[in-house]
């Protein structure tokens, strides 16, 4: 498994003044190896082998699992939403070949989940007490606070490997863990043979805590699939719908993790509920939100970068401005949406935290957000912190090259843009150098 990293993201400043060459996403279409493979699945596709249809998923799913009863069917709606939009895109048969295995594997744990809950009832009752969630745009430091709180005891994190298969595989705990964690590592090695750009931007490792929009998956209820390939369509409608239910099912999914690995609180991290947060705090009213913030610039550039590896998959070439475009409004969209909750929701529940400030002292910031929502600060947890800081990444600070520029972005525009969310937050405003 050395072939797969197992780091975190760290902040990085955004740099615009290299070439074109050094930038860390450079190459804007897929390399000899990876479109030599989308021809393989390409020449499926036209034989009528690889296609995209709700009918064929659902089929193939319940095939696959052995199981019949996915529960409440609310989310064939969406499926078929996505299906649709991913059928209006000129997607590569690699591409095409990715979304519905994907498709297939949610569907698959929603097998799973209702057989798993039909053999252990008690799950309903297990309580998910004042969830910490860490929100806020992408590249704004989630990452590191998320690895952070995570080292108290009794806090919580979810692990990439558990994330990809939610539902235990074997009573065996330990066999469970090495199947599950197999599975994922090949999933890993796909994804960086697709995009090996990605360690230096967000490594990701079969044992990292990571972002949970993959239980929103198992919903087909994930922004993600408009944020990272531009699938506006989709995108517009799952904002415009209640998401209520989703995050119903997504605490039953934490109910479930918790029954077969029993934690006091959960800390979780997702950029994602930052669109959704009346229906998060409508089914998590005593919720712990950390919202940190960045330049927009920032933030809006460097995600660009990492979105960008997404779009080369699913189109095999990047528009840059298109990207940046397209992210810059979302980001806009998303931010507005969140302020107006938070006016409603009112400021208790919140804790701000400010990238440039998480960066000069992040104990300092620990210790500040654990003495704001009471969480408990045991001994030793300093010096844990310290040693994690400690560890060298492959996605450590300066390692992602990128600019504002490169993806289209006037930065004086995207300023005056975000300028009531950079004045309501007293956001420090970063120098490119």
């Amino acid at each position: 498994m050395s072939d797969v990293p197992d780091s975190i993201d760290g902040p990085e400043v955004p740099v615009a003044r290299r070439p074109r060459r050094q930038f860390t996403v450079s190459n804007r279409r897929y390399r000899p190896a990876v479109r030599a493979l989308d021809g393989l699945l390409s020449a499926g596709r036209r034989l009528g082998l690889l296609k995209l249809s709700v009918e064929d998923i659902l089929g193939a799913a319940r095939r696959g699992a052995g199981l019949q009863d996915w529960g409440d069917d609310a989310f064939v709606e969406r499926l078929t939403q996505l299906v649709d939009s991913a059928n209006r895109r000129p997607l590569t048969g690699l591409a095409t070949f990715a979304a519905r295995a994907s498709f297939i594997k949610a569907v698959q744990n929603r097998l799973q989940i209702e057989a798993y809950a039909r053999r252990h009832p008690e799950i309903a009752d297990i309580p998910v007490q004042r969830p910490v969630f860490i929100l806020g745009f992408p590249r704004t430091g989630t990452t590191l606070l998320q690895n952070l709180l995570s080292l108290t005891p009794g806090h919580r994190s979810l692990r990439f490997w558990e994330l990809t298969a939610p539902v235990p595989r074997s009573e065996d705990g330990a066999k469970d863990r090495r199947k599950r964690m197999a599975d994922a590592a090949m999933i890993l090695r796909l994804a960086y043979f697709i995009a090996p750009e990605q360690s230096e931007i967000h490594a990701i490792g079969v044992n990292t805590a990571e972002e949970c929009w993959p239980l929103f998956f198992n919903d087909f209820a994930v922004l993600n699939y408009d944020l990272t390939a531009g699938f506006t369509d989709f995108g517009d409608w799952l904002m415009a719908s209640d998401m209520t239910g989703p995050y119903q099912y997504y605490r039953r999914q934490l109910q479930l993790m918790a029954h077969w690995q029993p934690t006091e609180q959960f800390l979780l991290k997702c950029p994602e509920h930052l669109w959704f947060l009346k229906a998060l705090t409508t089914v998590f009213p005593d919720a712990c939100i950390v919202w940190t913030h960045r330049d927009p610039v920032a933030s809006v550039a460097s995600y660009s970068s990492l979105a960008s590896l997404n779009y080369r998959m699913v189109y095999g070439r990047i528009d840059p401005e298109v990207i940046g475009a397209h992210t810059r409004q979302r980001f806009h969209l998303g931010v507005q949406r969140a302020m107006e909750a938070r006016a409603l929701l009112g400021e208790d529940r919140f804790f701000d935290v400010g990238f440039v400030d998480l960066v000069r002292d992040p104990l300092s910031m620990v210790r500040r957000i654990r003495a704001h929502f009471d969480l408990p600060q045991p001994p030793g947890s300093q010096e844990a912190m310290a040693a994690f800081l400690a560890n060298k990444r492959s996605d450590a600070r300066g390692s992602h090259v990128y600019s504002a520029e490169q993806w289209g972005l006037d930065p004086a525009a995207v300023r005056a843009e975000f300028d009531d969310y950079i004045q309501r937050f007293d956001i420090h405003l970063e120098t490119p150098r």
